[in-house]
């Protein structure tokens, strides 16, 4: 239950009208810092908005207070699922390989939800 009011009030907080978005749940590997992960996300951020005309957002949410400190979580906003759709396309073929590259590095990711969100 509290899992679906944190993505719930995530959805609701981060969306301006309506949006779709990506939550990926992640964990630092052994010896790197969340602070790397905000750096590669920052210049995925960059690079994601050169390949398409619609911007992408992201969030790293990180744990304050969790009895596993190492994890923490993205939130990345689209403009819609056809502008997700188009981005997956464009990672799949390699436009930002080195970035999959990065993150894998320095994180794991477990899981990634994928939601509609719309101001009411």
């Amino acid at each position: 239950m509290k899992k679906l009011l944190l993505s719930t009030f995530l959805l609701f907080s981060f969306s301006i009208n309506a949006s779709t978005i990506a939550i990926f749940k992640c964990e630092l590997l052994d010896g790197h810092k969340i602070d790397e992960v905000k750096k590669i996300n920052s210049e995925w951020v960059k690079a994601v908005n050169k390949i398409n005309d619609s911007k992408v957002t992201s969030q790293v949410l990180e744990a304050v207070v969790s009895g596993k400190m190492q994890t923490f979580m993205y939130i990345d906003t689209y403009k819609d699922a056809i502008h997700w759709g188009q981005i997956r396309n464009e990672i799949k073929d390699g436009a930002i390989q080195p970035f999959t590259e990065e993150f894998e590095e320095v994180s794991k990711c477990s899981s990634v939800s994928l939601y509609d969100a719309e101001m009411s």
